[in-house]
């Protein structure tokens, strides 16, 4: 009887082994670049084509190799970078496996060409789907060259996964991002077709490399994490975290580095979060690049194929060790910011005129009370309102909310039989019946309201715009650059008048009525944040239903915002004219209601 165990040939079993490290084109990227950090390279550029599926160029001024070494680097297992067990347990380089070139090479063209510090010819040596097609001399430039083409072309079913262009080029711009951080005393320049998306100079300065991908308003919104080491850990943690109040609606801007590699990891990253416990709203994040020295046979690098993941030694001692630096840092961040406000506050009192203030209270006194002589009320149709300790709510899964208080169908039908009463904590609004009480969130059911709004007049090609009297100039990160050159169309269908204006940089010259009165470089950042993080949706419907999603929650007045009684009733009858009124365009209920006789019970009165 035959054997129904075989060996798989080679090309078969060197297309299975490069699934597990050559996920997409950025994955290319990262182990190029790996391979060119650990040449010692001062420059580095990227190039990309067709976001990588086409064609990918990454080169180097680092050392390069001898012939041999160059033919050698493309089969499986060969490394210059580890040789003995002892070795895999105190890695310093980011690559170590031997794979990257061979997995490369089994799934697309490959042609590499490197020079051997000090040797007067280089190599050049072409690989198509894994075999080796020629060696030959080359010039001898300084470092390596490698090309990839037609990646994924022998193997359809990976192509056929691969997401659009923008998706693609995003997640490569976000690992030269990765490297560029960790390594800032090396350039990088990254370009697509020929167009410059990231081009940073040679720093020792962090905050400068970040302020170089991010932009500057990013960096004036963080806090520095001041050195702090551990000897017992052998682990030093320095970086910067943003300030109270400066978090925002993604995790998109989270960076780990652990000796110069980017790393995902849980219990950092919960480590973070503990330290801004009851400092941040409901679905906020913190901005956070930290960079942790640690001993490298503390640590485990060879955990997942794409090296991303380490597992520490002593995880809950160093859980708490983060914790504690980014608290202590908060703490004199926080006293440093109280003395600016005391020195502040009274340069203003000594400088202010009574009797001018005086007359400012006057003036604001008089206008308020003919406001509410003249009936004047908050207007609910597209008005932009500035939050008081207000919340923005950008979930895109809402879990479903279980409560014992429901509406009952004859209250769903009409609440206009119910009197508004008040608000409790400036953020509900109290309606009362005969029989029972509703709670009507305020912020999600105004939401409702201009989502709808919003849908019908992009529906009937009616939107109205604001020009801004002065143009907006709003500087963006490369990824978010990217997404925004690729969305142009879609803004402008809502109302967004936005040009390019440079590298990464951009021009507000109009946006929607709806956000009047508020801050339209954030509002814009925003939805770039709602787009960047859930790329997976591409048609045109879901991309402007994000938008409009971000816009609605961003002009609906906040929780903690205070109403007039005519302003509540207001904002329920209007609320009783859309589709669905008792819905938030996220998912969670609009109304709660709580019964008489549940008072009653409640103070055993019945």
């Amino acid at each position: 009887m035959s054997s129904r165990i075989i060996k798989l040939p080679d090309e078969l079993a060197n297309c299975i082994a490069a699934g597990e490290v050559v996920e997409r084109p950025a994955s290319v990227v990262r182990e190029l670049t790996d391979n060119s950090i650990d040449a010692c390279a001062g420059n580095i550029t990227i190039e990309i084509k067709g976001s990588g599926k086409r064609y990918i160029r990454v080169t180097d001024d680092g050392i390069g190799m001898t012939r041999d070494d160059a033919v050698l680097c493309f089969e499986r297992h060969a490394t210059s970078k580890i040789k003995t067990i002892k070795d895999l347990n105190a890695i310093t380089t980011l690559g170590f496996r031997g794979e990257a070139l061979p997995s490369i090479a089994a799934v697309s063209n490959v042609r590499l060409s490197t020079c051997n510090e000090g040797e007067s010819v280089g190599t050049e040596i072409e690989v198509n789907n894994g075999a080796v097609k020629s060696v030959k001399d080359a010039p001898p430039v300084k470092g390596t060259s490698v090309e990839v083409k037609d990646l994924f072309l022998n193997i359809p079913a990976r192509l056929k996964f691969l997401k659009s262009d923008t998706t693609e080029s995003s997640h490569i711009i976000e690992i030269v991002n990765q490297h560029a951080l960790s390594h800032p005393m090396i350039k990088f320049r990254m370009e697509k077709g020929g167009g410059r998306l990231l081009d940073t100079f040679s720093t020792n300065d962090r905050l400068n490399r970040i302020a170089s991908i991010f932009g500057n308003e990013i960096v004036s919104n963080l806090m520095p994490v001041e050195e702090k080491y551990s000897s017992n850990l052998k682990l030093s943690v320095r970086g910067y975290i943003s300030k109270i109040g400066a978090d925002t609606g993604s995790r998109g801007m989270q960076y780990i580095f652990v000796n110069s590699r980017y790393i995902r990891d849980r219990v950092i990253s919960h480590a973070v979060y503990e330290a801004y416990r009851t400092m941040l709203q409901r679905d906020r994040h913190p901005l956070y690049f930290l960079f942790l020295d640690i001993d490298p046979k503390m640590i485990d690098v060879n955990v997942h194929p794409t090296k991303i993941e380490v597992r520490f030694v002593q995880q809950s001692e160093i859980h708490n060790f983060i914790r504690d630096a980014i608290r202590d840092s908060m703490r004199r961040s926080q006293k440093t910011e109280d003395r600016s406000q005391k020195s502040e506050f009274a340069e203003w009192t000594r400088i202010t005129d009574a009797d001018s203030y005086k007359d400012k209270v006057r003036e604001a006194t008089e206008r308020y009370i003919s406001n509410q002589e003249s009936g004047k009320i908050l207007d609910f149709g597209f008005r932009g309102t500035h939050p008081v300790n207000g919340s923005s709510d950008f979930k895109s899964e809402i879990r479903n909310q279980k409560s014992e208080i429901r509406l009952s169908p004859e209250m769903e039908s009409d609440l206009s039989r119910f009197k508004p009463i008040g608000q409790i904590f400036n953020s509900f609004i109290i309606l009362q019946g005969v029989d029972n009480v509703i709670f009507i969130d305020q912020h999600t059911a105004h939401e409702r309201i201009l989502y709808e709004r919003f849908l019908n007049k992009m529906r009937d090609s009616r939107i109205e715009v604001q020009t801004m009297l002065l143009p907006v100039n709003i500087e963006l990160s490369s990824k978010e650059s990217l997404v925004l050159q690729s969305n142009l169309d879609n803004f402008k269908k809502l109302g967004f008048d936005i040009e390019s204006f440079g590298e990464n940089s951009f021009v507000i010259r109009s946006i929607p009525s709806i956000l009047s009165g508020d801050d339209c470089k954030q509002a814009v950042k925003d939805i770039l944040d709602k787009l960047v993080s859930e790329q997976k949706g591409t048609s045109f419907d879901e991309v402007i239903n994000k938008m409009i999603l971000v816009m609605a929650c961003r002009g609906a007045v906040k929780a903690g915002q205070i109403l007039s009684i005519e302003e509540m009733s207001s904002m329920i009858k209007e609320l009783m004219n859309t589709v669905r009124p008792f819905t938030c365009p996220h998912g969670r209920p609009i109304a709660l209601t709580i019964e008489k006789g549940q008072i009653l019970k409640g103070f055993l009165r019945k």
